[in-house]
């Protein structure tokens, strides 16, 4: 049985909502409309043969997942907690208004997409920071120990995720969009995978799903 990994980015906070600066600074919740997209994607996905839960130190990434670890499907699969699954830490622009960030993170993206992996805002993470916490992780899934499992994580850690399994670069990053609770669905192929499903939000009905500029 080839390998799928099914990468979630986790549901809606009130961060998300308010369009206000959220990394790993910050340990928001998600709000209702969240808990509301995390029931429907596991009302979507309930009796998916998934033989692992991932998820970062962060409280809304676990959050989304929650309805999977209290389903008794899924009694006995095991929880895998990761801190290089959080999310980039934004530094000073943590919990301001993207309004207050967005001329230093539009130059951040201009950058990144230029291979500049070192950038990062004022106290906060690069690529390159990111991307080292991150690879034992990367390495942990490629051993190959589930064929299935369900990894929750952010936005911008996501984009990075996809281009450490892809091969691709980090400057390839913004290639991967997201929204809140999208899923990507990935393939093993030999040492890398390839995208299956992209930024699928067709589990939401219709609930707000939050296209995210970050």
């Amino acid at each position: 049985m080839s390998q799928l990994l099914y990468l979630l980015r986790h549901g809606q906070t009130d961060f998300n909502l308010q369009d206000k600066v959220q990394g790993s600074g910050h340990d928001t919740s998600l709000n209702d409309t969240g808990k509301a997209q995390a029931l429907a994607f596991h009302r979507h996905y309930a009796g998916e043969p998934f033989d692992a839960f991932y998820c970062s130190a962060l409280q809304r990434s676990r959050q989304t997942l929650e309805p999977f670890l209290q389903d008794p499907f899924y009694q006995g699969i095991k929880l895998h907690e990761r801190s290089g699954l959080n999310e980039f830490n934004w530094g000073i622009f943590e919990g301001n208004s993207f309004d207050a960030f967005d001329v230093v993170y539009r130059q951040l993206v201009v950058d990144w997409k230029a291979g500049k992996e070192h950038a990062a805002p004022p106290g906060g993470d690069s690529p390159a920071i990111v991307a080292a916490r991150m690879q034992p992780v990367v390495d942990e899934l490629r051993q190959g120990s589930f064929q299935r499992p369900l990894i929750c994580l952010h936005g911008r850690a996501l984009r990075l995720l996809l281009c450490l399994l892809t091969g691709k670069p980090s400057s390839a990053m913004d290639d991967f969009d997201h929204s809140n609770l999208c899923l990507y669905v990935m393939l093993r192929v030999g040492d890398f995978y390839d995208v299956v499903q992209a930024n699928d939000t067709t589990h939401l009905q219709g609930l707000q799903s939050g296209h995210a500029r970050r």
